[in-house]
């Protein structure tokens, strides 16, 4: 916002002083209207041929006794004749006193109805250039005196005490700007005042994406305090961004709102300036409030205070807050990009500690998690550039420690979506007791095996999960009651299955199906679920039930039922939705055995139905050599 209204201040400025200068000198001799009209009109004259484009001021009025300079109808063109800077009035009361010690002292000014259009190609100059060049010092610089050498004239200074301005139009390039009012005072003691009010703004700019719209508006931005302490309330602000394309997330209920494309937030803010230097800044964020109504953002507590240079902002005493989420850290610095010192944006903070709701994300980013109301207390170390993210030291606990979790990792190519990659390493994972069930049902939709889950009692895991573009991938160990597996799967986004690998030396699987008669069992099975919400509805539906869909191979390697223990089966299990059907089979030399079986309810096991089939091979059994009468015996 600042490069759209400085320009058009500096203009005015420049315009203004110029005029009232050429026309104070003439006011000291002849204070009569008819005199000041005919200087008005030379000054302009002046002033245009300085500036070489047209300038035109309606009328002047000027009071020796009171030093009150009015001008009205002041009208400048750039040099392609278009109409550049418009006032409809100017009022200025000053010392004119204090130009004899090259001090200008302005009471007040009042500026009310001004319109200005400027236009900076990307290439080439401003329109309104030659305006800034037309007031610059033509003298070069003097070398410095030496001592006993007669010493520089002071330069001329300006204080002024109290402005006014009312209806600012500004137009750059396409951007639109409109201020209702501005009014500045500052105080015999020092102290400051000034207001912003209705300030309104229309954005048109071009992204790599496409093209843009944005729209902001303030209803009121206060300053109170003193040059070396300032306190700043900027109320009611709104900022709308729309690129005019549909919401990633349409059609896709499952996807979050959160579009850098598409935003809509309404804010409120208040800081203290401490330090304001030309190139240092130190600035304390009082209060922080911002809503996305649309994405769901909700961020009612954002605090630090911040010491800021060319080159780096060192953050302190952060605190923010996202809804029911709080996180705190003592301290951040951010490295603040530089292309002419081939400088890159880069992070880092202290260590982070917090509670966590994850339901406070779900409508921005995972819509799966609105019901996930559990609190998680973190604590983690975070940096980062602009294309990547780190995440170490990190701990995820519930506060009565039934979940606990330590991790580290990182996301990568955060510029380009279709590499973007997520990876983290669990180095530990305990769930106790019933927080998994608990957990599972806190998500929408069916919940399946909840008695096998139950049965598995505390579960650890060891491992690793990475998101890339449309899959994830995960693996690792996970310890139960029961036994220990090891696995490897995979979720494909475009083809909508679940598949993978599964790998145990024992686990106690009668336990967890509530089969006594089955003992430990040592496996390895490779899996592919369905986990299409319309290829599953579609065959659940045709075949009743509510089962997974999708196909197992198992080679188990050694189990045991009703004590006797058998080695090398092979299993083949598949699932319609509706029913469970399977066979497992062993050959041996002498005898190959199998059994079918069937289950149309995963928990009710007594609706197992079991067919066994053997076959005896007589040939391995008798050795028909042996019965040869033909054959001779040896001696």
């Amino acid at each position: 916002m600042r490069r759209f209204l400085i320009p058009g201040l500096k203009i005015i400025g420049g315009v203004v002083a110029a005029i009232v200068v050429i026309l104070l000198g003439a006011a000291l001799i002849f204070n009569t209207s008819s005199f000041q009209n005919k200087i008005m009109s030379y000054s302009t004259e002046l002033l245009a041929e300085r500036l070489e484009t047209k300038v035109n001021v309606d009328s002047v009025s000027i009071n020796f006794l009171t030093f009150d300079v009015n001008l009205w109808g002041v009208d400048i063109e750039d040099r392609e004749q278009r109409k550049m800077l418009q006032t409809e009035r100017l009022s200025v009361n000053l010392d004119i006193w204090g130009i004899l010690s090259n001090h200008i002292k302005i009471s007040s000014a009042e500026l009310d109805g001004v319109k200005a259009r400027l236009y900076k190609p990307e290439e080439g100059e401003a329109n309104y250039q030659f305006v800034l060049d037309a007031f610059k010092s033509d003298k070069p610089k003097k070398a410095k005196k030496e001592d006993g050498e007669k010493k520089e004239k002071k330069k001329l200074t300006l204080d002024v005490s109290k402005v006014e301005v009312s209806r600012i139009d500004v137009v750059f390039n396409e951007d639109t700007f409109y201020l209702g009012n501005l009014d500045y005072v500052k105080r015999l003691t020092g102290s400051q005042e000034g207001s912003l009010r209705d300030l309104r703004g229309k954005l048109d700019f071009v992204t790599k994406k496409g093209p843009q719209t944005g729209r902001v508006e303030i209803g009121k931005i206060a300053l109170l305090g003193k040059d070396d302490r300032q306190q700043v309330k900027i109320d009611d602000l709104y900022l709308n961004l729309d690129n005019h394309l549909p919401r990633k997330n349409e059609g896709k209920p499952n996807r979050g709102y959160f579009d850098v494309g598409h935003f809509d937030i309404h804010a409120n803010m208040e800081l203290m300036v401490n330090h304001l230097g030309k190139d240092t800044a130190n600035v304390s964020l009082v209060k922080f409030e911002a809503v996305d109504t649309i994405t769901g953002f909700d961020v009612k507590t954002l605090k630090c205070r911040a010491g800021i240079n060319k080159k780096a902002a060192y953050l302190s005493n952060i605190t923010v807050q996202q809804g029911n989420t709080v996180l705190n850290f003592d301290s951040a610095t951010i490295q603040l990009p530089s292309k002419k010192e081939g400088r890159k944006f880069a992070f880092q903070t202290s260590l982070i500690k917090g509670k966590a709701f994850l339901q406070d994300i779900a409508r921005p980013f995972a819509p799966v998690l609105k019901n996930f109301t559990m609190p998680l207390e973190l604590s983690l170390l975070f940096s980062g550039t602009d294309t990547t993210l780190v995440f170490k030291d990190v701990e995820v606990h519930t506060p009565d420690q039934r979940l606990t979790i330590h991790a580290e990792g990182g996301i990568t190519h955060l510029n380009v979506a279709q590499e973007l990659e997520v990876r983290f390493q669990v180095k530990d994972m305990l769930a106790k007791g019933t927080v998994k069930e608990e957990i599972i049902s806190m998500f929408a939709g069916k919940k399946l095996m909840m008695k096998q889950l139950k049965n598995l009692g505390d579960i650890s895991y060891t491992g690793d999960f990475a998101v890339l573009y449309k899959r994830e991938e995960f693996e690792g160990t996970v310890r139960t009651a029961a036994g220990n597996l090891d696995f490897n799967f995979a979720l494909d986004e475009n083809n909508k299955y679940l598949s993978g690998t599964a790998n145990t030396k024992a686990i106690h699987l009668g336990k967890v199906l509530e089969m006594k008669d089955i003992g430990d069992v040592a496996l390895k099975a490779d899996f592919k679920i369905d986990i299409d919400k319309q290829r599953t509805l579609q065959m659940r539906k045709k075949y009743g039930g509510k089962m997974p869909i999708g196909n197992v191979n198992a080679i188990v390697h050694q189990a045991s039922y009703k004590g006797v223990k058998v080695k090398e089966l092979v299993a083949d299990i598949k699932s319609n939705g509706g029913q469970l059907e399977g066979s497992i089979s062993q050959q041996n030399k002498g005898l190959d055995w199998a059994c079918d079986f069937s289950i149309s309810d995963i928990d009710k096991m007594s609706s197992l139905k079991v067919k066994p089939k053997v076959k005896v091979k007589v040939k391995d059994i008798i050795d028909f050599s042996k019965l040869n009468p033909f054959k001779k015996k040896k001696k």
